[in-house]
């Protein structure tokens, strides 16, 4: 018998329930009950927001002054709160709903670097509304597997999964994916792959990040290194406006050397200095409270 199970089925019901009331707040409404949830999380959960401030400092404290860094730090959680809310919706908006309110830019460089017949790396991150991001994806025609973590807690795992299933999301465990993932890149498919979280151990390598040597996945490197496969990144961000703003970069280029150590390193140095330059222009919208500089 699982034990565990009454437990995650009581997470995933209330869940369910914050969901329900949050689909029935009207649309003007959406943005400013996400904005108070999130000032309520910046203010009773100490420990995230000092996190989320140690690491704006690293970033931004030789620009922003401390008033201006709590500030930024007290947005970005507004941000997560708005996230949210707009994740608990997503069950009842419609495809095409959800399709409208996205502005997309480079669509054409996915398009031309799949036709190459080699299949697609397409690397993310936690900034702007990364789950509408995944749910909107899927009607563009990109065929893409999501590599993914889970959640800690099984129930939110259990119904964070089922909303992004039920909106088209095929994803893969990023733990023991590389079999499924390389046959579905030899097919001619796209792999999408989030690369702003911390990766220890073997399957990551320590280069710079805002500055600082970061934990950061090699996978991507390793993978278009190794077949062929061309990268390009994919970020979206949120507009004052309420849209969804979606860019494709053209396609990034494998560092040139021999050893393939060196390339791997040097690529990623490359991923991570293309998304600095984002998260730098959108600062309040990324994953400040990821513990993202962890020790080696």
């Amino acid at each position: 018998m699982d034990i565990q199970r009454p437990g995650i089925d009581l997470v995933d019901a209330l869940l369910r329930a914050l969901a329900r009331l949050a689909q029935a707040l009207p649309e003007s409404r959406v943005e400013s009950v996400g904005r108070q949830l999130g000032r309520c999380w910046f203010h009773v959960v100490r420990y995230r927001r000092h996190q989320a401030l140690a690491g704006l400092r690293l970033a931004f404290g030789g620009r922003l002054d401390e008033a201006a860094l709590h500030r930024l730090c007290r947005e970005n959680f507004e941000h997560y709160g708005v996230v949210l809310v707009e994740f608990l919706r997503l069950p009842r908006l419609s495809d095409r709903a959800l399709q409208d309110r996205y502005t997309i830019n480079g669509l054409e460089y996915a398009a031309r670097a799949r036709a190459r017949g080699k299949g697609l790396i397409i690397l993310t991150a936690h900034i702007g509304n990364w789950e509408y991001l995944a749910a909107a994806q899927a009607g563009w025609g990109l065929d893409m597997l999501v590599i993914t973590r889970r959640a800690h807690q099984p129930g939110v795992d259990r119904f964070w999964q089922r909303v992004r299933r039920a909106r088209g999301v095929r994803f893969v465990d990023a733990y023991r994916s590389l079999g499924e993932v390389l046959r579905h890149l030899r097919r001619g498919g796209t792999v999408g792959m989030s690369i702003d979280q911390h990766e220890g151990g073997t399957t990551g390598v320590r280069v710079p990040f805002f500055g600082r040597e970061a934990g950061t996945v090699k996978a991507p490197a390793l993978l278009a290194a190794r077949t062929g496969c061309p990268v390009i990144l994919l970020l979206s961000w949120r507009g004052a406006d309420g849209r969804q703003h979606a860019v494709f970069s053209e396609e990034i280029p494998l560092a040139a050397d021999a050893d393939l150590s060196v390339v791997v390193d040097r690529t990623t140095r490359r991923y991570n200095a293309l998304l600095e330059e984002f998260i730098l222009a959108h600062p309040s919208q990324w994953a400040w409270v990821h513990r993202r500089w962890k020790p080696a």
